[in-house]
C-alpha cells in the first residue's frame, strides 16, 4: 500500500505529537535511509550480500538515538550518514575541550551536554575527553623548540592545588620566548615546589633537549639560584626585572613617600634616554640611597646590601628595546588571563590538571596575539645567534 505524500504527513504528525515521538520518528528514519542506501549498495554486487546490523548512539533533539547501522559480509559499505555523526563527534570533541581549557569540570561539561543533547556525555566520557586533553597540552608542552631565542622572560604563578589530602600554594613557572622572526611564544610551563638553584639548571636542560642551543638574554625576578644555573648552562646576560624591584623598594616607605621615592628611582634608570649608560645609572642609584637612608634606616640597609648591576643589563642595548627587557610584564600579563581560566575551577585537584590548564591558556595566547611580531627587536644585533 503506497501513501500519498499529505497521507504520510498526517500519519507522522499523529505519530510526533505522542511522547517522544519525534525521537522515535528521527530514529526510524535514519535507520530506514541506512537500509535503503544498503540495498542500493548491493544490488550491484554480485558476490556481495547483508550481514546483519551493529548498534549506533548518536545525539538527537534532546535525546540519544539508537540506531541499527547496516553491515555487508566484505565490510565495504558505509551509511553516508555517518560522516555527519563523526563530525558531530568530533565537534562535541572540540567544544568539550574547550569549556575544560575554561575551567569547567567534568560535572560541568556533563550538565552542560546533558541540556543540550539528553545526556550523550556522561561524566564518565568526558573524563575521558578531559585525559585526551592533558595527553594534548603535554604533546604541545613537549614540541621542539628553535634553537636560538633572542630573549627568555621567566616568571612564576602561584596556584593552590591538591597533593594527598592538603591543598596548599605551589609555583608554576613560566618561561616566554621571542623568537628570531620577533614573534612570541610560551615555552615552558613547570612546576616545583621548592625553589633552588638544581631545579632551575633541570628545567634548562629541559629545554635545552627539546632543540635551544643559545639565547639573547634572559630575563627574571631574582629567583634563587637562577644566576648560576644561567650562566652554567646559556653564558648570555641577565636582567632582573625591574618592576619587583621597585615593589620591593616602595614597601619600605610610608605611603606619602611612595610616589617621590619611585620618581627617584625612574630617574636612576632614564630606560628613554639614549645617552644614559650603567656608569651614570650607578652614580644616581648612590645619590638615591644617600637621600633615603638619612630617612628610614631599614630601607638603607636593604640598599647598601642591594647589587644593582643585574638591574641594569638592559642599558647595553638599543633605547627602542630597553622597556621591553627591563621587566617580565609580558609575563605577568600572561599569568593574569591564566589566573581567569583558573579562578573558575578554585582549588585545583591535581598538579597535571593545573599544568594543563595553563598550557590551554599559552596555546592560545602562541597561537593569537604572541604571533604578532614585535619589529622594534630588529634593530639590536647583540640578541642575534651569532654572537653568541
Amino acid at each position: 500500500m503506497m501513501f500519498t505524500k499529505k497521507q504520510t504527513e498526517e500519519v507522522l504528525s499523529k505519530f510526533i505529537s505522542r511522547e517522544n515521538g519525534l525521537h522515535d520518528v528521527m530514529e526510524m528514519v535514519l535507520n530506514a535511509m541506512m537500509y535503503s542506501e544498503r540495498e542500493a549498495f548491493l544490488s550491484g554486487a554480485k558476490s556481495n550480500k547483508g550481514n546483519g546490523y551493529r548498534p549506533l548512539s548518536a545525539l538527537g533533539h534532546g535525546h540519544q538515538l539508537e540506531l541499527q547501522v547496516p553491515r555487508d559480509r566484505l565490510s565495504q559499505f558505509t551509511p553516508k550518514i555517518l560522516a555527519i555523526f563523526r563530525e558531530q563527534e568530533s565537534y562535541l570533541k572540540e567544544v568539550s575541550f574547550k569549556l575544560y581549557s575554561k575551567g569547567l569540570t567534568t560535572r560541568d561539561i556533563s550538565s552542560v551536554m546533558d541540556t543540550i543533547y539528553g545526556g550523550h556525555y556522561s561524566k564518565s566520557k568526558i573524563s575521558d575527553i578531559s585525559t585526551s586533553f592533558y595527553d594534548q597540552m603535554q604533546a604541545w608542552r613537549n614540541r621542539e623548540l628553535d634553537s636560538h631565542y633572542l630573549a627568555l622572560y621567566i616568571d612564576g604563578l602561584h596556584v593552590k592545588l591538591k597533593r594527598g589530602n592538603k591543598y596548599e600554594t605551589e609555583c608554576f613557572y613560566i618561561i616566554l620566548g621571542l623568537r628570531e622572526d620577533f614573534k612570541r611564544e610560551v615555552i615552558s610551563i613547570v612546576n616545583f615546589p621548592v625553589e633552588s638553584a638544581n631545579s632551575w639548571e633541570i628545567i634548562f636542560d629541559q629545554i635545552k633537549a627539546r632543540g635551544i642551543e643559545t639565547v639573547g638574554i634572559i630575563i627574571s625576578d631574582a629567583l634563587s639560584g637562577i644566576d648560576k644555573s644561567i650562566a652554567k648552562k646559556f653564558s648570555c646576560p641577565h636582567q632582573k626585572c625591574i618592576l619587583h624591584l621597585q615593589r620591593n623598594l616602595l614597601s619600605y616607605v610610608r605611603m606619602s613617600d611612595k610616589k617621590e621615592v619611585a620618581n627617584d628611582f625612574r630617574e636612576v634608570l632614564s630606560a628613554a634616554d639614549p645617552h644614559h649608560n650603567k656608569a651614570i645609572a650607578v652614580s644616581k642609584f648612590k645619590e638615591f640611597k644617600e637621600k633615603w637612608r638619612t630617612k628610614y634606616r631599614s630601607f638603607g640597609q636593604y640598599l647598601d646590601n642591594l647589587d644593582i648591576y643585574p638591574y641594569l643589563t638592559f642599558l647595553d642595548y638599543d633605547v627602542r628595546i630597553r622597556r621591553m627587557l627591563y621587566t617580565t610584564n609580558w609575563i605577568e600579563r600572561f599569568n593574569k588571563s591564566a589566573r581567569r581560566t583558573l579562578k573558575i575551577r578554585g582549588a585545583l585537584p591535581s598538579e597535571e590538571a593545573v599544568l594543563s590548564l595553563i598550557t590551554s591558556v599559552a596555546k592560545e595566547q602562541t597561537e593569537g596575539h604572541y604571533s604578532y611580531p614585535i619589529y622594534n627587536f630588529r634593530y639590536e644585533e647583540k640578541l642575534l645567534a651569532n654572537k653568541y
